[in-house]
């Protein structure tokens, strides 16, 4: 896991938001709860299950390849390790009985730009 994210491991999360930052080779990390959060859905002993939404951006901020889906995840923030790494951004939201509008709404702004 990226050191700087570990600090989120400590605090209850619902929705996590990693996208680049004002700067140049920045980043911007938001870990949130839901206002109503809702009971899980979905998931497994191995982990929680999360809406993903992944995108990235062209050397103009434009955003390319944006994709929504769903998975099980065992650690989340080990997930978007990864993901900075290799250059994607997006978010991960828990799946809730509360959760489908906020992802949904999310996803069709960035597609919209």
């Amino acid at each position: 896991m990226l050191e700087f994210l570990r600090s989120i491991s400590e605090h209850p999360y619902d929705a996590i938001t990693f996208i680049s930052g004002d700067k140049k080779d920045s980043l911007e990390i938001m870990a949130n709860c839901y206002r109503d959060r809702g009971t899980k859905i979905g998931g497994s002993k191995l982990g929680d299950s999360f809406d993903i939404i992944l995108f990235r951006e062209n050397s103009d901020g434009k955003l390319i390849d944006p994709e929504k889906f769903e998975a099980i995840l065992l650690e989340p923030l080990e997930y978007i390790s990864n993901m900075i790494k290799i250059d994607w951004y997006g978010i991960i939201a828990r799946k809730t009985t509360t959760s489908q509008k906020f992802v949904d709404t999310i996803f069709d702004k960035l597609i919209e730009v």
